[in-house]
């Protein structure tokens, strides 16, 4: 698959918001963006990289995890991931989704990207056309029925198209009609009104992986965070 930011408009401008990745300042930096958000109670908001579409962040909840989260620039579209090998699986199963033609086909009259045609167009003053290729092994890919929801008034309904280890394509179908890739909770998910957007967040997440390919102090600073477990509280009865 090749991507390219003169037909993906999503991926323009793609900024890798890290210039330094020396383990030690990463490390300062994360102790404290961590203090502060525990003493002021506060969630820290980091940014890492984003597009003219999607945004990387990393989510410091007071006295709580730590996150990362892909989402939209515009809105509150988001996913968020325990780890960096659920960003892997993000990539693989949004180009895989995308490079079904099955999938195309059968979403060919579901989706409508009426919306996405009428949106303002962001173009940089001065930019440079680029292209990547994306290779993606699709083997890890679980695959049911490609069966879409028919809508029910008054209600939405749901099927479930494909999966990796911890996440899952889904189309739902209701006040409106879109796909979904979301973890194991429903809400915690990022939608699609568009084939063609599932693309470009394919693409928006190879071009991330090379950057972050490019800079493994950053993982390996962060990990130790996004390992951090906290108990929930037992209701009492």
């Amino acid at each position: 698959m090749k991507c390219s930011t003169k037909s993906i408009r999503e991926i323009r401008g793609f900024s890798f918001l890290v210039p330094n990745c020396d383990s030690t300042l990463l490390r300062e930096k994360f102790e404290s963006f961590r203090k502060l958000s525990n003493e002021e109670n506060k969630t820290y908001i980091i940014r890492i990289a984003d597009s003219n579409y999607f945004k990387f962040e990393v989510l410091m909840l007071p006295n709580s995890i730590t996150l990362l989260t892909i989402s939209t620039v515009r809105g509150t579209n988001n996913i968020n991931l325990r780890d960096f090998e659920m960003v892997d699986e993000l990539q693989t199963l949004a180009c895989c989704a995308y490079q079904k033609e099955e999938l195309k086909t059968a979403t060919s009259n579901f989706l409508s990207p009426t919306a996405q045609i009428a949106e303002a167009e962001v173009v940089d003053l001065i930019s440079t056309d680029e292209e990547f290729e994306c290779q993606t092994e699709c083997n890890n890919i679980s695959w049911n029925e490609i069966k879409l929801p028919e809508s029910t008034e008054g209600k939405w309904t749901t099927t479930e198209l494909a999966s990796t280890g911890r996440l899952y394509l889904k189309a739902l179908s209701g006040q409106a009609k879109f796909l979904t890739i979301s973890t194991e909770r429903p809400q915690n998910s990022i939608k699609f009104t568009s084939m063609e957007r599932l693309g470009a967040l394919c693409c928006f997440l190879t071009e991330l992986k090379r950057k972050l390919n490019e800079c493994p102090a950053l993982k390996e600073v962060l990990q130790p965070y996004l390992q951090v477990e906290i108990g929930r509280k037992r209701r009492k009865r």
